[in-house]
């Protein structure tokens, strides 16, 4: 009977145990197109983590990582690193999935979420299939300027990870509402704002307020910024109410290139 529970217990404990093991490469979320790449901060002059670079791009790469890139039960630890290392999941040149490691801190962040991993497997990865890596921006006109260019970029085997230029908006601008009876407060200016713009375009277009350092500096008035089409600023009409200027906003790709 004691030899029994013995065996039940020691049973338990192992399946326990192995459910607290998990890979960052899985059946669902790998196919034929998945690479997946180790990138440290560029950010940091020391260059910490560097040699822990890697770079999976066949399926013969990714099963030799997939054991090291297993992760354990969730982490107490939440602390993280500013120069911490990212693990990306790509498809397309597209990021679909990552990860924060914390070597420092023996954990990797998952969807904001802790797990206890030990940053030393990296290195064994990287020693096998090593990354040298450098960050290319490159600035464009306007959307019909970076479709000229877009195949291309996509077409170069060296470019890894190409994050796309946003053109939702074309720019910004602020309004200033005074604190007042009409202005008690933010929800108050937005719920005054937001139709007037709505009438002014047909296209995407965003009224925020942020604790920017006018907001918090002058408790005295409300700043709001309207992210639109430049025709929304040439049109809107706001008697007694300060408009600042127009500001363009810059459309830049962010490219990841292989350098080795």
């Amino acid at each position: 009977m004691i030899k029994q529970l013995l065996l039940t217990l020691t049973i338990a404990c192992s399946s326990f145990a192995t459910a607290q093991v998990t890979s960052m490469i899985d059946a669902k979320n790998v196919d034929a197109s998945t690479k997946i790449y180790g990138m440290a901060s560029l950010s940091d002059e020391a260059k910490t983590y560097n040699k822990y670079n890697f770079s999976l791009e066949n399926s013969t790469a990714i099963q030799f990582a997939k054991p090291l890139l297993e992760y354990g039960y969730q982490s107490s630890n939440m602390q993280a690193q500013d120069n911490g290392f990212m693990v990306y999941m790509v498809k397309d040149k597209k990021v679909v999935d990552q990860w924060l490691i914390n070597p420092m801190f023996y954990n990797v962040f998952r969807d904001g979420i802790a797990y206890t991993y030990d940053a030393d497997k990296l290195a064994v990865i990287a020693d096998k299939y090593p990354l040298i890596f450098s960050e290319d921006k490159r600035q464009y006109k306007n959307e019909k300027d970076y479709q000229k260019q877009r195949q291309a970029l996509f077409a170069d085997p060296y470019n890894l990870i190409i994050t796309e230029p946003d053109f939702t908006y074309e720019g910004y601008f602020e309004v200033q509402f005074p604190k007042n009876e009409q202005y008690k407060n933010v929800e108050a200016v937005d719920a005054y704002l937001r139709p007037i713009v709505e009438k002014l375009t047909k296209k995407k277009f965003e009224v925020s307020y942020s604790l920017s350092e006018k907001n918090i500096m002058d408790r005295n008035q409300f700043t709001m910024t309207i992210a639109s089409e430049e025709n929304v600023y040439k049109k809107i009409k706001l008697d007694n109410l300060q408009k600042g200027n127009w500001q363009s906003l810059t459309y830049e790709a962010i490219i990841y290139r292989k350098t080795n």
